[in-house]
């Protein structure tokens, strides 16, 4: 009985141990003024943070590192003088970091800076060779940047992708987004494909799709829809197979302070624990493999921060096991899809059924599904692919659908 009860005090405390570092946690301060529309990138077991604006408008060249082992700050060398900029973009490579792009004023960047963090220096490197631009996104699929979108002085949204070989220090056009126009997309990799989501496109809406990029064929393939409503200035972190979703600016001006998750297998949204702060937008991000950091960024009412806050293993939240309890089937399909819900009682308000472009072919709407199965009558729709997206008060579940033809 005491071995019993002992292993059960520590399988709660272990319980409590998981679901405390699910939590966030507010740390260090960014260590300089308060601003908005920084950058940041990895090297090794350090993150380095810097630029953006700060309050009046003012941008900046400054640069900090943070260890991701100590969590402590230092400042190292700024970019040049007369490089102050805002809406760069930050991405690394073994050994080396990089900046690209961004606005000061009315004066528009198409430079690219390397950081090399054993002699704390900058050196210049080959400009894109094409008009300067701010607000891009980008991801590094093995020695390859790709700088995606982006505004320029002519245009508030533009659809180009250039990929930038880091060994090399070439620039190549890649050709234009096939959805088009993003500015202020989220982009990330996984190193073998890259994804992206959000961005403002030419109309000056905010834009929801997930896109997946193979750099192998050069093509975009949409993989899922945001549950909410489309949003610029977020953050889009990679760690352990899932995508994780950080804050960001809606359309109609409400910023955000959740968190999603979207798993690459099962292409499920989750959402998970929000920053317990105020909601927040434009903040640097960064992970290891195993906590993610949301530094500085500015609040709904305008003010800029610099709180830095940390969760750990965001990836390992339960979600009740509600993506398990229902199974799709058949898929490939006919004529007919079948939703089994195998469980007494699941809470779904919307089933919608997608085509890979958005446009809704049929919605089921209920409160409370108890367990059994809903057919869908599926035999007037062409062959190819569709999603499944079932909505429920905390969670989005997303299934790819085949339908032969």
């Amino acid at each position: 009985m005491a071995f019993k009860k002992h292993y059960l005090l520590f399988i709660l405390f272990l319980f409590q141990k998981i679901i405390l570092g699910q939590s966030w946690v507010q740390i260090s301060d960014f260590p300089n003024t308060e601003r908005d529309d920084g950058i940041s990138f990895v090297i090794g077991n350090k993150a380095f943070c810097g630029t953006g604006v700060k309050t009046g408008f003012v941008a900046c060249n400054d640069m900090y590192s943070f260890d991701l082992n100590t969590e402590t700050w230092e400042t190292i060398n700024s970019l040049p003088s007369g490089m102050e900029r805002q809406y760069a973009q930050g991405f690394s490579f073994n050994e080396y970091g990089f900046v690209f792009g961004g606005i000061n004023g009315n004066t528009f960047f198409n430079d690219l800076w390397m950081y090399n963090p054993v002699d704390n220096n900058w050196q210049s490197k080959t400009p894109l060779p094409d008009e300067a631009r701010m607000g891009v996104s980008s991801f590094v699929i093995n020695d390859t940047a790709y700088i995606i979108g982006g505004r320029t002085s002519t245009a508030l949204s533009i659809s180009e992708m250039w990929a930038y070989c880091i060994s090399a220090d070439t620039w190549t056009f890649k050709g234009n987004l096939p959805f088009g126009e993003r500015w202020r997309a989220s982009a990330v990799s996984d190193n073998v494909k890259g994804y992206l989501i959000f961005g403002n496109d030419a109309s000056e809406i905010n834009r929801k799709e997930l896109y997946e990029f193979n750099p192998l064929s050069n093509s975009w393939t949409q993989i899922g829809n945001f549950p909410g409503h489309g949003r610029v200035y977020s953050s889009l972190s990679y760690m352990n197979g899932n995508l994780i979703v950080v804050a960001g600016l809606d359309s109609i001006g409400n910023s955000y302070n959740d968190m999603w998750q979207f798993n690459l297998i099962t292409l499920a949204w989750q959402q998970l624990a929000s920053i317990p702060a105020t909601e927040r937008r434009g903040g640097m991000s960064f992970n290891s493999s195993s906590t993610l950091y949301y530094s500085a960024g500015i609040n709904q009412a305008n003010t800029r921060l610099k709180e830095t806050w940390k969760v750990n293993n965001p990836t390992s939240i339960p979600n009740n096991d509600l993506n398990a309890r229902i199974t799709i089937y058949p898929n490939p399909a006919v004529n007919q899809i079948t939703i089994d819900f195998e469980t007494s009682e699941i809470n779904i308000d919307t089933i919608i059924l997608r085509n890979a472009v958005g446009q809704i072919f049929k919605a089921y709407d209920t409160k409370i599904i108890t367990k059994g199965v809903i057919q869908y009558d599926v035999s007037n729709l062409q062959g190819g692919f569709y999603y499944l997206t079932l909505q429920s008060y905390n969670q989005n579940i997303i299934r790819k659908i085949i339908i032969n033809r």
